[in-house]
């Protein structure tokens, strides 16, 4: 650590040369960015002293300084796992600091000389800057949480009225946007899956796609809650997109119109012999009831009885955790469907099957590619464990996290990763997804243009992964072809 020696300069003059000959050096291989303003943080003078305990009471009582702690309250209580504070606030001062003009950093007071907590530390920066360069403390204050959420992880955020409203459209259905869902990777949004019919489908965005900007913006590190607030909008309005293509450097922009978009959750047919097929192309909070009412349907047209059940997640981006595990329980008998692991014990659940299942007696062959995450993995992982059920297609996306909402005061909330989920046999599959049982490479039907607009024999005909599984369900059931003149 840097201390203050006496001579020629003084403590701030000091300070000011230190910090800028190590900003020109930060560029060297043998300093790291982080290191640089480490020490720039920590370099003081001898005048810069921090309040005592009861000063920083008083100090912070005010309306932002409460939503800041408040917010710090929440990640210890609810968090996933426990973090290193003097780390995780550290960081993100640093990297504050690093975005503001450097004379409003200057000849602060040394973190270690902070008594309090790594938070309240941190807070106490922010008004001294505020106070010094005459910024706006809410405004601070919220950058500082947004780079304390980012360092949990991508899908934490701070959410304002606006983003609330944008949360409720995400599983109410029906919004004006592009139809595709994303999901973001090393601080990347990468497209999962396109919903069919939408100007993002029709335009050929194809899943592995990933977004760069949007309107000319780049989007690299922001929250997912302000891309969807970016994406949405009027529909008829014009959106464009800068994408780099799946498996290549290769970028491609292109302009689209948003429309009204609403996503029909669940679509089903009846193929000859007796086999059912159902696709689900989210969990949204319609998705339990329609995948009923479906079923019942496919099994009265097959004179109450189905052979086997094709069930297709293929790009279904999941949703709402509830309904997956609602579906779940329609096809398991008995045992455990998933089970969550919090930081917090109390957030720790086993999910049983309630022995109902009206369908489990269905053999079932579940289809799936990179496209399935989140819910949509949790009910595959959660059907698989029946030995009459294959799964076909590609590892699955991988997302294996579940978040929550806490309202806080001034209309604002935050999200939060609150536990990882378990597939029945204690697997983690968050960054790797479910592995098939019978692996088809491409088995992505948006790619192949084979994804059927409408729902009928003609339009399922060139896709692979159906085929497979129906071929796997007659072989189980020992019933003639569904398709007698398609092959």
């Amino acid at each position: 650590m840097l201390q203050r020696e006496s001579g020629n300069l003084s403590g701030p003059m000091m300070n000011r040369a230190i910090c800028r000959v190590i900003t020109c050096l930060r560029h060297s291989t043998r300093f790291t960015v982080s290191a640089v303003l480490f020490i720039c943080l920590c370099v003081t003078a001898a005048s810069a002293q921090w309040p005592n305990s009861d000063r920083v009471d008083r100090q912070f009582a005010d309306s932002t300084s409460v939503l800041f702690l408040e917010a710090v309250r929440l990640i210890r209580d609810h968090y996933v796992e426990a973090r290193n504070e003097e780390e995780l606030y550290g960081v993100a001062g640093r990297r504050l600091m690093f975005a503001l003009p450097p004379h409003c950093t200057e000849d602060l007071p040394r973190w270690v000389d902070c008594t309090a907590d790594p938070a309240t530390c941190l807070l106490g920066t922010i008004e001294r800057i505020a106070a010094k360069c005459n910024i706006d403390r809410r405004a601070l204050v919220v950058s500082a949480l947004k780079l304390v959420l980012k360092e949990l992880d991508p899908n934490c955020a701070l959410l304002d009225a606006r983003m609330l409203k944008e949360l409720d459209v995400s599983t109410s259905g029906r919004f004006g946007g592009i139809g595709m869902a994303v999901a973001q990777r090393d601080g990347d949004y990468v497209v999962i899956s396109c919903f069919e019919g939408s100007p993002a489908f029709d335009a050929g965005i194809k899943a592995g796609d990933m977004v760069l900007a949007i309107d000319g913006e780049p989007i690299h590190d922001l929250p997912l809650i302000e891309v969807l607030g970016k994406v949405r909008g009027r529909a008829g309005s014009p959106i464009r997109l800068t994408l780099r293509l799946r498996g290549s450097d290769d970028t491609r922009q292109i302009t689209l119109k948003r429309q009204s978009i609403r996503i029909s959750p669940v679509r089903h047919l009846m193929l000859p012999g007796g086999i059912g097929y159902l696709r689900i192309v989210n969990f949204q909070n319609s998705t339990a009831p329609e995948v009923a009412r479906a079923l019942r349907q496919l099994t009265g047209s097959s004179r109450g009885k189905l052979n086997g059940l094709v069930l297709d997640l293929r790009d279904n981006p999941g949703g709402l955790f509830d309904q997956g595990i609602q579906v779940a329980d329609m096809f398991v008998p008995s045992g455990p469907m998933t089970f969550l692991r919090g930081r917090n014990a109390s957030l720790n659940r086993e999910f049983m099957a309630t022995g109902r299942a009206p369908f489990a007696h269905i053999p079932v062959a579940v289809l799936v590619n990179r496209g399935t995450a989140s819910a949509a993995e949790i009910l595959a992982a959660a059907i698989r464990a029946r030995p009459d059920m294959v799964v076909i297609g590609e590892p699955s996306f991988g997302k294996a996290s579940v978040q929550g909402v806490y309202q806080m005061r001034n209309d604002m909330a935050l999200r939060l990763t609150t536990a990882h989920y378990y597939t029945p046999d204690g697997r983690d599959i968050d960054g790797r997804g479910i592995e098939p049982d019978v692996r088809l490479e491409d088995a992505n039907p948006q790619e192949k243009g084979t994804r059927p607009r409408g729902l009928d024999l003609e339009s399922l005909r060139d896709d692979e992964a159906i085929a497979k599984a129906l071929e796997m369900l007659q072989g189980e059931q020992g019933v003639g072809t569904p398709f007698p003149t398609l092959f």
